[in-house]
């Protein structure tokens, strides 16, 4: 039995929903079709049940806390009574989203409320490609939201952060200083440029990664991924990883609204699972993910010191875990 001990992070999905339909995401896939993330997966998690989980990671020291998943978290109005909810189980609140709504008072009541870090998502280094890519003509509204957002953290323990993607690995030298011209360096983020990934097998970018392939590790790292949504009438889905978007039903591994978390992570699905990462015949839901493949260059820049081994804010190595 593999006891679970530690919990760094706890990804836990406030919102299963998005208000984007971005290119390459599985939440703009219709459902009834490969990749789609169907209705259970959309749903909003109550406060109470959000707290519940909360408390239960806190017995197993959480630090981080992500309010996103893989669902648009600055869709709950709200948003600030869960940020604080994090803050009075003395770990920090991250959000990752599109920043659509991050503006004007709402922003202010969630930074005041304790929010530790923000990262925009911007896929299309210009406003043409952001809106292809995005499939909204937004970027000069959301980096004026990045904007105001760094200058009111100016003198707040916030940090703000943006995070990019290459959309033609042929072309990425020019992509990069279009990203630094156009946004990072306008809004004065701290920023990343990775690589294209493909949600576990889900998404094709038309172009691949090279290196060789072992676990990514996360099915053995003190890494908790919580949905809104879940099978059958529950909620609380654990899932291996955010990654798994597209693949939402097969890549259960239990729910919170009927198991604690040890009961979860000592359940049988858990178990096969960390089996099929140190034998390398993996499930179908990983089989495809190019995260299995170990690319030092999948990181393309950033402006600070950056490890592709750790998830943003985490204190263990994923390398650590890479048993095979």
């Amino acid at each position: 039995m593999k006891k679970l001990t530690n919990i760094d992070r706890a990804v836990i999905e406030v919102n299963g929903g998005c208000n984007y339909t971005c290119a390459m995401c599985p939440q703009t896939t219709p459902e009834g079709k490969t990749g789609a993330r169907g209705k259970n997966w959309l749903k909003k998690m109550p406060l109470e049940q959000f707290e519940n989980i909360i408390a239960e990671c806190a017995e197993y020291g959480v630090r981080i806390i992500n309010l996103d998943g893989s669902g648009e978290a600055t869709l709950m109005r709200n948003l600030p009574e869960y940020i604080s909810i994090v803050k009075k189980y003395n770990a920090k609140p991250y959000i990752f989203s599109n920043g659509f709504n991050m503006s004007g008072n709402y922003m202010k009541e969630c930074v005041d409320a304790g929010l530790a870090y923000f990262r925009f998502s911007i896929i299309g280094y210009n406003k043409q490609q952001y809106e292809k890519w995005m499939n909204r003509n937004a970027f000069e509204i959301v980096l004026g939201h990045a904007q105001e957002m760094v200058n009111y953290c100016k003198d707040k323990d916030t940090t703000i952060a943006s995070y990019h993607l290459i959309l033609d690995n042929d072309n990425m030298d020019y992509e990069v200083e279009q990203y630094r011209k156009n946004f990072i360096e306008v809004a004065g983020t701290s920023a990343e440029i990775w690589k294209m990934h493909n949600w576990s097998g889900v998404y094709d970018p038309k172009y691949g990664r090279d290196g060789e392939t072992k676990t990514c590790g996360r099915p053995f790292s003190p890494d908790i991924v919580v949905r809104a949504g879940g099978l059958n009438g529950q909620t609380g889905a654990i899932h291996p990883c955010c990654q798994v978007l597209g693949n939402d039903d097969a890549a259960v591994l239990g729910h919170t609204s009927e198991q604690t978390l040890q009961e979860i992570w000592n359940g049988e699905p858990y178990k096969k699972l960390r089996e099929q990462h140190t034998s390398g015949d993996y499930p179908d839901y990983c089989k495809g993910c190019d995260f299995l493949i170990d690319d030092p260059e999948v990181l393309v820049w950033s402006n600070y010191e950056r490890s592709i081994y750790h998830m943003v804010g985490t204190e263990f190595s994923l390398k650590d875990f890479q048993y095979r």
